[in-house]
């Protein structure tokens, strides 16, 4: 009897671990599934819809709009009265799977509050929420695809006076793992894009955080850690991108975050010359020994989550 005892005690024992470890590899699994079902992003606060990835926005109040729309007007007053402004949001790319349920900022009725309280302010809003879908954007990271920008840069164009064809530049690729799955057990991969012409290969960029000029596109950020800093070789207080080649003699100012990175190198025939702060590295007090503002056009350009997180805005 002791020796039945004691093989039923191990046999129960084998199966309570068994049961242990099974319940262990189905944990992650079905908590995935929970999640999708709750529509609930994960522990870093990514969510999957297709095969696109997103960072999860949580709604913010009225007075986040209230706030980025304050610092615009405050950032306006350093300019002259014959700058041209402008000013831009770029949505959230899980605005355009909002019905999937994940936590969205809401883009229009922060661009609406924000327009609303810039309405006397003299400057020029551009909506460019049409001129964006769910593929204007990389697959796995929140920022645009450059070769999607056509319908922004007719947009921009209508409002500020240039065109831009993007079929007359010429297309490079390389693989790419955005920010949003880098932290994956197996991070996807899709094509990056970039863009070049005769302007964009002789523009010259002068960069705060490098001692020599350097070239619009730096290929070599593409086997970094950041291979998003292909584009003006990523974040930097201030930099001047200097472009022979432009149709006009019209300089550009713009405030930004990276999204203007992508977006800058294809400006390079319209203007000769391209300034542009990101005001989370620079104070804004700086920004006067670094530029002296008069005829330029000025655009102000952030995305979704810089603008209702205004207070990163020195």
């Amino acid at each position: 009897m002791r020796g039945i005892s004691k093989r039923k005690l191990a046999a129960a024992a084998v199966i309570a671990l068994a049961a242990v470890g099974a319940a262990a590899l189905l944990y992650q699994p079905a908590l995935a599934w929970y999640r999708r079902l709750a529509k609930l992003p994960d522990e870093n606060g990514i969510y999957q819809v297709g095969d696109h990835w997103f960072e999860a926005l949580e709604p913010v109040e009225d007075s986040a709009a209230d706030a980025f729309a304050a610092k615009l007007q405050t950032l306006q007053g350093m300019l002259s009265d014959d700058n041209r402004v402008y000013w831009a949001l770029v949505p959230d790319k899980g605005w355009y799977v909002r019905q999937e349920g994940y936590p969205t900022l809401d883009h229009e009725a922060f661009w609406q509050r924000a327009a609303q309280q810039l309405a006397q302010s003299g400057m020029t809003a551009i909506d460019l929420s049409g001129a964006l879908q769910l593929d204007s954007y990389l697959r796995t990271d929140r920022h645009w695809r450059q070769d999607a920008l056509q319908p922004v840069l007719d947009t921009l164009g209508e409002a500020m006076d240039f065109a831009v064809k993007l079929e007359e530049f010429t297309p490079h690729t390389a693989e790419f793992s955005g920010d949003l799955v880098r932290k994956l057990p197996r991070p996807a991969a899709e094509q990056l894009v970039w863009l070049t012409s005769d302007a964009t290969d002789d523009a010259q960029v002068d960069n705060y955080k490098e001692d020599a000029a350097h070239t619009v596109y730096d290929t070599a950020k593409l086997d970094s850690s950041t291979p998003y800093g292909l584009f003006l070789s990523g974040i930097t207080p201030y930099l001047v991108i200097e472009s022979p080649q432009a149709e006009t003699d019209r300089q550009l100012v713009i405030f930004g975050d990276s999204f203007a990175s992508s977006l800058a190198p294809l400006l390079c025939e319209s203007y000769s010359r391209i300034t542009i702060f990101d005001l989370r590295f620079i104070h804004s007090s700086l920004v006067e020994d670094y530029i002296e503002f008069s005829d330029q056009d000025v655009l102000f350009l952030y995305s979704d989550w810089i603008a209702s997180n205004s207070a990163l805005l020195r």
